[in-house]
């Protein structure tokens, strides 16, 4: 059975030139100083792509540090909803022997809201008016 060693591994060509830029600030910093987002960046960005484990090695980087990084990112973003354009629809005239006018106002759990005013409504119109309303996914 045939065994490999890590050290006997050759690491991709990808990660050299993010390996020469920390070694490079790793020699030109003060003592204490803390790796530069950009370069954590590009680590985590590397480890995507060719594993945390080969990444963390490879740069000389703390897994744990790298791995915590590679989480952050991941976080789904909360989609913004954007309210509902608000539109008005001019009635028609009334005359004035339709009497008075019904309002029915429907509010859904997503913020949309319908506002009818009829005179004189049938259950039938309104029934209609619901379904299309309650169907409707802007």
């Amino acid at each position: 059975m045939a065994t490999t060693s890590t050290a006997s591994r050759t690491e991709p060509p990808q990660l050299q030139p993010l390996a020469q830029r920390l070694n490079a600030w790793r020699s030109a910093r003060t003592r204490g100083q803390r790796i530069p987002d950009e370069l954590w960046n590009a680590a985590a960005d590397l480890a995507r792509v060719h594993g945390l484990s080969r990444t963390s090695s490879a740069l000389k980087l703390s897994y744990y540090d790298l791995q915590r990084r590679l989480v952050a990112g991941r976080r789904p973003r909360r989609r913004r909803l954007t309210p509902a354009p608000f539109v008005e629809v001019a009635p028609p005239a009334l005359a004035p022997e339709l009497g008075e006018v019904g309002t029915v106002e429907l509010v859904q759990a997503s913020g949309a809201r319908l506002t009818l005013r009829l005179p004189n409504p049938s259950a039938s119109d309104l029934l209609a008016l619901v379904h299309l309303f309650l169907r409707h996914r802007a």
